[in-house]
């Protein structure tokens, strides 16, 4: 007589994320797209920011600064991105306003997408306590309007979002990308780097905790100069590097990656004064691997495949090989245990 047995495999599987990019800007730059490069990791999806939303004083809540020179074709998929300002929420409250900017959102979406195969919208916001209600009302009518398009609906999560879950709450969304990035104290002086460092990183994810949403994870590949001037913060130049303050009649050098202005000076497009202050604050290769261990840790206790580096453009595509992504999604990768249940006769 042949008896059914029951034996358990236990199989391990790596688990190796997709890498993504976001492209943010308003003019689309095919100069800034290498398919050689992007193929070299490999990247099968690009985030694309299509519009911001802000209020206008006559118009209310409209699309500003849309996306322009998008080509028909990409040989990737494409998820549009719209930054929603959080002043938008403080005046567009009630249903049928909401119900409203929804369906002026939707229409320029579709419009703008028209012919790509869109399956994903992801929308960025940094809801707080004061527009977490109608932001959410907001997120439950455009979930509708995109299922209804065959499209799943994506939301930021800022970090103090995601600790503080309990107070801030979860955005009625398909699933979430998380922003684990920009986590210091900008305006003060004696902050090395606010975009990422590993003290600030450990405090959000050394104890990770599950989020009830899947989540995509945001880093940072980027670099800015931070103004100060009477010692406030007066500012921001995206892309600035020390390689842009050499000129020792211009900018004397503080610090490791800190300048002074010596005399007025125009600087790619600011003027700025003399006695102003500049802080360089970049996020490269080194930045990013010195908070493995941290992203290990919350990848093993969260739904996460997927990670999306903040942005594409020239310079990353430069000064860094593709190899190194597929080099660092394997360092994060979470090995995880599967038993399967197998039947077989004796």
């Amino acid at each position: 007589m042949a008896l059914l047995s029951c034996k358990p495999t236990i199989d391990k599987e790596e688990e190796l994320p997709a890498i993504s990019f976001f492209y943010w800007k308003s003019t689309f730059n095919v100069k800034d797209v290498s398919v050689d490069w992007l193929d070299s990791i490999p990247v099968n999806k690009l985030y694309i920011r299509f519009f911001d939303v802000d209020v206008d004083v006559d118009q209310g809540p409209v699309p500003v600064a849309p996306l322009t020179g998008l080509p028909q074709k990409l040989p990737y998929s494409l998820t549009p991105v719209i930054f929603i300002t959080n002043e938008t929420f403080l005046k567009v409250r009630e249903e049928r306003e909401l119900v409203d900017l929804v369906d002026k959102l939707v229409g320029k979406l579709l419009q703008m997408s028209h012919p790509h195969n869109v399956k994903e919208w992801l929308i960025d916001c940094d809801w707080s306590p004061k527009t977490r209600i109608p932001f959410f009302k907001f997120c439950r009518i455009l979930d509708e309007k995109a299922r209804n398009n065959h499209i799943e609906l994506k939301a930021t999560i800022r970090l103090d979002q995601y600790k503080n879950v309990e107070s801030t709450g979860v955005p009625p969304v398909k699933s979430g990308l998380l922003m684990a990035y920009n986590m210091g104290a900008l305006e003060n002086w004696e902050t090395s780097n606010s975009i990422l460092n590993e003290k600030d990183a450990a405090a959000y994810l050394q104890n990770p905790k599950r989020y009830p949403l899947p989540l995509t994870l945001g880093l940072p590949f980027y670099q800015w100069g931070v103004i100060f001037r009477d010692s406030i913060f007066t500012g921001l130049i995206n892309g600035l590097d020390t390689s842009d303050l050499t000129d020792s009649t211009r900018f004397k050098k503080t610090g490791k990656n800190t300048f002074e202005l010596s005399k007025n000076t125009f600087l790619q497009g600011f003027y700025l004064y003399e006695k102003d202050k500049i802080r360089i604050e970049k996020v490269g290769k080194d930045e990013i691997l010195s908070i493995t261990h941290l992203l290990k840790k919350w990848k093993a206790v969260n739904d996460n495949k997927e990670i999306v580096f903040f942005h594409l453009d020239e310079r990353i595509m430069d000064s860094v090989n593709g190899s190194f992504f597929k080099h660092f999604s394997q360092k994060v990768s979470v090995t995880k245990t599967i038993i399967r249940q197998n039947d077989s006769l004796k």
